[in-house]
């Protein structure tokens, strides 16, 4: 009994930690699925097919393959057929607007699920426009989940659902809800391009305080207290990428598009012709081309660290990432560590705790021939950080002093001591008063 329990308790942790993870079929030649890390990842949205008018459902060639699906299953993870994303919106309006067409689209998705493995459907239609459509939704949602009670009640039914009113207003919020699992909240394209000024992709708080835009804050409190979400069936997105903008400050005026990048893109850009600056208003980085021309909003480390935390404080279900493929995938992968470090520990879920310990990050991993080192701090301390070979001894002291509340970023090579690097591991200590860090970092020539 007691061993039962233990399990009850074991599982209902993790469910209260969803990770989603929106997986695009554009980056499986690079990212296979045996890369996914199914560690983190609790559930896996396969992205993207999309219905046509007659309630059939299209997809890209090689799209659907059941591989996948069992490789999810074998490490305990839930697969998910999402359905519509950006553009797709045509074959929502009509395969939802009969009954008869509802239906078609219904045993269409059925079809799916039986042949691919899927453990349920997300629907990310972008966006109904009309009440007829908002009502459609409404009609269609209801009867899908009808017919997955009588199919499988294990099935699940997801959401994509904007977090301000422009396209909220379109979703009735109070009639979906009793039938739809969790919904995932698209915290992010908070400025882009329509934007009056060049501003963060994910600001956490408004920035400026009171910008317009919003921010995650402003759309988990529009989403929770406005239209009713329960918080715990609210994930909150995190995004994998970032924006460029011709602009020289952040919040500044653009000229010309605003061009997506994503974080394995950005990631090299620092130091190398650009400088690393964080808004702790925001508490997002964005980068700022050396000639003030360009300016890079994006999410790291840090900022997913402070989202986590806050994810927590509201006691959200879980948090979404837009998307697998995008981190930097030839080192750590430093934006789901974390996230798993931050959100995927239960000690702090069930405290509902903030960490406040010492930060330390490094990347690329492998480096060569310039290693950038990141780290934060809770309080103003002194920092003593060395690199050290396998052996013990020190290579490099590569900082000593006091350093203020926040977070750092600083780059070391090489060529910056006279000790001779050779192919291996060596180890990164980070000493305060407080704390001592150690990371494990591999040179490669």
């Amino acid at each position: 009994m007691k061993f039962n329990i233990v399990l009850f308790l074991f599982f209902s942790i993790l469910n209260a930690q969803r990770v989603v993870g929106y997986y695009p079929y554009w980056v499986q030649d690079a990212f296979p699925p045996q890369d996914l890390d199914l560690e983190t990842f609790t559930h896996i949205n396969h992205s993207f097919a999309w219905p046509d008018e007659e309630g059939g459902i299209e997809s890209p060639a090689g799209f659907f393959d059941p591989s996948i699906a069992d490789h999810i299953h074998n490490n305990n993870r839930k697969f998910i057929l999402a359905l519509g994303g950006w553009g797709h919106t045509e074959g929502f309006v009509s395969s939802t607007s009969t009954y008869e067409l509802r239906a078609v689209f219904i045993s269409s998705i059925i079809d799916k699920i039986i042949a691919f493995g899927y453990d349920g459907v997300d629907i990310d239609w972008e966006y109904p426009q009309t009440i007829e459509q908002k009502n459609n939704l409404t009609y269609f949602i209801e009867e899908l989940d009808s017919v997955f009670y009588s199919f499988d009640p294990q099935l699940l039914i997801t959401m994509a659902v904007p977090i301000s009113n422009w396209s909220g207003q379109w979703l009735d919020m109070s009639a979906l809800r009793p039938h739809v699992d969790f919904f995932n909240a698209m915290t992010y394209d908070i400025h882009g391009g329509w934007s009056s000024h060049a501003g963060h992709n994910s600001p956490l708080y408004q920035s400026p305080p009171g910008d317009a835009d919003g921010s995650v804050e402003t759309g988990i409190n529009y989403l929770v207290n406005t239209r009713g979400l329960p918080e715990n069936k609210i994930n909150m997105g995190i995004p994998f990428w970032g924006k460029k903008y011709n602009a020289s400050t952040i919040n500044g005026s653009f000229t010309g598009s605003v061009i997506d990048m994503y974080y394995s893109e950005i990631l090299p850009l620092i130091g190398n012709g650009w400088t690393y600056e964080w808004d702790n208003i925001a508490k997002c980085p964005f980068l700022v081309k050396e000639d003030q021309s360009k300016i890079i909003t994006f999410d790291d480390p840090i900022s997913i660290q402070h989202k986590c935390e806050f994810a927590q404080s509201r006691n959200l279900g879980g948090v979404m990432v837009w998307a697998l493929g995008y981190d930097d995938m030839n080192s750590e992968e430093s934006l789901t560590e974390s996230i798993n470090s931050h959100w995927l520990n239960s000690e702090k879920n069930i405290k509902n705790t903030l960490p406040s310990g010492i930060e330390l990050y490094t990347y690329p991993n492998p480096f060569n021939p310039l290693m950038k080192i990141n780290f934060y701090l809770p309080v103003r301390e002194k920092v003593d950080l060395k690199l050290f070979d396998m052996r013990g001894r020190l290579i490099e002291s590569i900082v000593s002093g006091d350093y203020r509340e926040g977070n750092h970023l600083l780059s070391w090579s090489p060529s910056s001591t006279g000790f001779r690097l050779s192919n291996g591991i060596y180890f990164l200590e980070l000493n305060t008063p407080s704390q001592r860090i150690n990371k494990k970092v591999l040179y490669l020539k």
